[in-house]
């Protein structure tokens, strides 16, 4: 028997009135893997992850997770199905603490028992957050507010994680930390979707990746032989 792909996205066209911003765009996420969508600014790759995740309707096509059709649902109903999205420019409620932003990204889970549980969990791979604990997550550092922001969505234990640009106006050093923290994301039975301009850590991060250019999939295959293509090179790695 066939298992399917945590995640199967097929022909998917999403549009902003006049503008198509995802043009048939099909691809999968199997279970407990890392999947990259690169593409210059404008492809498509956040409005891709907006219409996984409910907050934009597709005009057309599907989206399965675990074989069910998410389109249609709201969005609170596709994150009760483990699918969250932690969205570009981190979101925090910077008048709470870093714990109260922890609880709130564990709200769906029930029981006392099972919001310490998944706390001693993030903790683990986030121990910096484990000092900041009590400070208000408007006062922390850019990476620690990155780093909150994937703790947060570890809260709801995710089947698939979807990142948009997690290394986004962060210093080098911090752009490698949060690089290594997705991998371990995996171990934990975590699926990663990563939207990412830095095209060689996503590259070098993923087992498989998707490049968009204008809303549609250009190419698509095993990151490490993308990694190594003349085209992504030159577009995106700043070769040539």
């Amino acid at each position: 028997m066939n298992v399917p792909a945590l995640l199967e996205i097929e022909d998917l066209h999403v549009s902003y009135g006049r503008i198509r911003a995802v043009q048939g765009v099909s691809l999968t996420v199997p279970d407990a893997a890392i999947v990259a969508l690169i593409g210059a600014n404008g492809a498509g790759k956040s409005t891709l992850l907006r219409a996984i995740s409910g907050i934009v309707r597709p005009r057309r096509g599907a989206v399965r997770f675990l074989g069910e059709d998410l389109v249609g649902l709201p969005v609170h109903q596709i994150a009760r199905r483990h699918v969250i999205h932690v969205p570009e420019g981190r979101g925090m409620l910077a008048r709470m603490t870093v714990l109260e932003n922890l609880r709130l990204g564990g709200f769906a889970r029930s029981g006392h028992a099972s919001t310490a549980l998944e706390l001693d969990r993030v903790f683990a791979l986030f121990p910096v957050l484990s000092q900041r604990r009590g400070q208000l997550a408007g006062s922390l550092s850019g990476g620690e507010q990155q780093m909150l922001a994937i703790a947060r969505g570890m809260m709801a234990r995710p089947r698939l994680l979807m990142l948009d640009e997690p290394s986004l106006g962060l210093a080098p050093l911090l752009v490698r930390e949060i690089f290594r923290i997705i991998p371990r994301l995996t171990a934990e039975g975590t699926a990663v979707l990563l939207v990412e301009q830095n095209a060689r850590m996503a590259l070098q991060c993923a087992a498989h990746a998707y490049v968009l250019q204008t809303g549609r999939v250009v190419l698509s295959g095993p990151a490490a032989d993308l990694l190594a293509t003349p085209e992504v090179q030159r577009a995106y790695l700043g070769a040539g």
